[in-house]
């Protein structure tokens, strides 16, 4: 083997860093506040074929009066297939707006997860609130991971 074969530079990985085939995605969302003790869908999307990703940014807000942040009136979270993603199963608060969203750690989603943020209404009287989401991030070419790369 010679020299530049036993040379491998490696960079960052896809999940935290966009990588030059990387696809950005802005979802953004409102809806009606539901019903005291039902849920509804703010976002809702699928991972494309042939692509991973990664949500960067997170926002999600309520519009309106009557809600103390924390409070656990109305609750948030984001799920990819039906499960909640972990450190996101309980939202209380906003983490940003949709306007303004706040980065996070990279939640990294796969090829054909359906990934939805969800907002639950636990006990605020419902009078023509909005609730809003946005999920930013980008999507990338599973060939951009490495073989064997921890899920």
């Amino acid at each position: 083997m010679d020299t530049e074969q036993q040379v491998q530079v490696i960079g960052q990985p896809p999940w935290l860093a966009m990588p030059a085939s990387g696809v950005p995605f802005n979802e953004v969302n409102y809806v009606a506040l539901p019903a005291i003790g039902t849920e509804a869908n703010v976002i809702r999307f699928v991972v494309p074929d042939g692509m991973n990703g990664a949500i960067r940014w997170i926002g999600n807000n309520l519009v309106a009066g009557g809600w103390v942040e924390g409070s656990g009136t109305v609750v948030f979270r984001i799920e990819a297939d039906s499960v909640a993603i972990r450190n996101h199963e309980n939202i209380i608060s906003s983490l940003g707006n949709p306007a303004a969203p706040s980065e996070t750690a990279p939640i990294r989603v796969h090829e054909g997860q359906v990934i939805t943020l969800i907002v639950r209404n636990v006990s605020l009287i419902v009078a023509g609130q909005l609730c809003g989401g946005r999920l930013s991030g980008y999507f990338y070419s599973k060939e951009d991971e490495a073989e064997g790369v921890w899920l």
